[in-house]
């Protein structure tokens, strides 16, 4: 809870920092806020070790480019408090850094980490991605494969989390194209029992078309729900598009999981490839260059295809994606 206090900035900054509020600070809006960019003092949060938090001395203080979320919606209190609560816990490059919040006059407030390159859904919808290659995109991957790992990781006194919302949407990516999982409004603390890995539910949260079927059908979310959502990021990196692009629900699919998952087994995932990357080298000749080569495609789709198992029990565990991706980089380079 000191903590917590620690990370306090005054209302007034905030403020100050974007001229009340003014809607040219504004740099995006979702179901519960409104979010701006500013520069603003706050705690160094990557150069503060655990230790650090336990004595009284002065913390480092910087002074950067944030991003500053307002929730102006009473359903956002619990995210709100949820986002406190798991980020103060966390610590790794490939979790979105909470730098500080306010709660004064009504207003609830979180400052993060500002991405450069925005979220990895709007990367994709503005064809952002067209020129990322192949070898990016599995960086990308990998970054939020790691940050996944010591999510559900139960290490150093941080209990695991399941973060309930991994999508594109929730992915935020810096200046050097490094992923970084963000928005834990929905996100929950493992039971402190660790023979206990099921958290029941009474409802269904999060985004249909990356909602693990198990959940859907049965209520129960595992650290393998996160998986499946993650594998359907994974097949959105391969194509460069949405997970509920209108072409995905042609037909019999029901979008892209669907549409993924039929095309693996058929032997014609090359259908799915990011037409970006392809790369016209002649007049009569087109070559995938920027795309993959044969044994990373091959590695890629792999990992991709097991995560999106529709049981539970049959998805792999973080350390086989992590090898998976690290072998589709690999080959990419060799």
């Amino acid at each position: 809870m000191e903590n917590m206090e620690r990370l306090r900035i005054p209302l007034s900054d905030i403020t100050f920092a974007t001229k009340n509020f003014n809607k040219r600070f504004c740099i995006g809006s979702g179901g519960y806020g409104i979010v701006y960019k500013a520069e603003l003092e706050h705690l160094d949060i990557r150069k503060i070790s655990s230790s650090d938090w336990d004595n009284k001395n002065e913390l480092p203080k910087k002074r950067s480019t944030v991003a500053i979320k307002r929730i102006f919606n009473k359903e956002g209190e619990e995210g709100f408090f949820m986002e406190i609560k798991t980020l103060t816990s966390c610590n790794h490059p490939n979790i979105v850094s909470l730098l500080g919040f306010s709660r004064e006059n009504g207003e609830m407030i979180l400052v993060f980490e500002f991405a450069a390159k925005g979220s990895l859904d709007n990367c994709l919808e503005n064809n952002t991605m067209a020129n990322v290659t192949w070898a990016q995109r599995v960086h990308i991957c990998l970054g939020i494969a790691k940050g996944l790992k010591y999510l559900h990781a139960n290490w150093k006194g941080k209990r695991r989390i399941v973060h309930r919302d991994i999508k594109s949407a929730n992915i935020l990516l810096d200046g050097k194209w490094n992923a970084m999982v963000a928005d834990f409004g929905l996100s929950k603390f493992h039971p402190e029992n660790h023979h206990v890995s099921t958290i029941y539910t009474t409802h269904v949260v999060g985004t249909d078309v990356y909602l693990d079927p198990e959940y859907l059908s049965a209520y129960k979310y595992k650290k393998e729900s996160d998986i499946y959502s993650f594998g359907v990021v994974l097949f959105e990196m391969l194509s460069g598009t949405l997970a509920y692009d209108s072409n995905y629900y042609l037909g019999d699919d029901k979008g892209l999981p669907t549409v993924a998952r039929r095309c693996f087994k058929e032997g014609k995932i090359k259908e799915l490839i990011d037409p970006n990357m392809m790369v016209e080298v002649n007049e009569h000749t087109f070559t995938v260059n920027k795309g993959p080569n044969q044994k990373s495609l091959d590695a890629f789709t792999k990992i991709a295809y097991l995560c999106l198992a529709e049981t539970q029990i049959n998805r792999p565990k973080m350390e086989d994606i992590i090898k998976g991706l690290e072998d589709a980089l690999r080959f990419q380079a060799s």
